[in-house]
């Protein structure tokens, strides 16, 4: 398939995991990859796998709670391929087993700072140069966690919630000038990032016994999410939430 062939795509938190897989379908169908993360050699990584499936990519090292480098990422994508058709916000931080009165203001504050602000951010700086290249799209990564009650995860879930209220506001604001804004959110979805999650059976046990389809997610589950929400096949859908999450929310 090439529903994105020369199409500029930044992902953020492209290093591992839900990043790195929508990565390297990005790639696979056409687009010239952006991608985004603070760690280096994982970025890198990512940008080795591309170019050795015969793909283009480049890595751009960013803290998405950092403007300047929020900023310099996005300009970076236009000045290499000319301008930017699609954001995938999906870089996040957030403290594990915190209910709020556990939670420290300094990681209430990081993770609000990455997992919200870096949302805003991306959308912030990449916005205009979609709009003067005659439209985009935004996938942003939210979570089951901002529709659903999970245990001890105070600052992620106000994070995400934030993320799905975001996402209505830009496609309700800029819907009229071209740009299509959506959020995919994920369930229980196994990545370098949750292994923690998988190591804690009281987590697990709260988590499995409402996945309907008898298995956790895996990164290619979000990543075709994110693909058809950021392709014409999705043309006439803004503002929306997608669940991918085997079934969890409605059990």
């Amino acid at each position: 398939m090439t529903r994105f062939a020369g199409s500029s795509v930044i992902i953020t938190g492209a290093a591992s995991g839900i990043g790195r897989e929508t990565a390297l379908r990005f790639a696979r169908e056409g687009a010239l990859v952006t991608v985004a993360d603070r760690d280096e050699a994982g970025a890198r990584g990512t940008v080795d796998a591309i170019t050795g499936d015969g793909g283009t990519a480049r890595a751009s090292v960013t803290d998405v709670a950092e403007r300047t480098e929020v900023r310099a990422m996005v300009e970076g994508a236009v000045a290499a391929y000319g301008r930017l058709d699609v954001l995938h916000n999906n870089a996040y931080w957030a403290p594990l087993n915190r209910a709020v009165a556990d939670t420290s203001e300094e990681e209430w504050s990081r993770t609000i700072a990455v997992t919200l602000t870096g949302v805003f951010l991306g959308c912030k700086f990449a916005i205009p140069h979609m709009v003067a290249g005659g439209g985009g799209a935004i996938v942003n990564t939210a979570s089951t966690a901002a529709l659903a009650a999970t245990p001890a995860f105070a600052a992620y879930a106000a994070a995400k919630g934030g993320v799905v209220a975001l996402t209505r506001s830009v496609a309700f604001d800029y819907g009229r000038r071209g740009i299509r804004c959506n959020a995919v959110a994920p369930g229980l979805v196994r990545t370098p990032a949750t292994e923690p999650v998988f190591r804690d059976p009281e987590r697990m046990r709260f988590l499995t016994e409402k996945l309907l389809v008898g298995r956790a997610g895996e990164p290619g589950d979000i990543a075709a999410a994110v693909l058809f929400l950021a392709s014409a096949e999705a043309g006439f859908m803004t503002g929306q939430t997608m669940v991918v999450d085997g079934g969890r929310l409605i059990a």
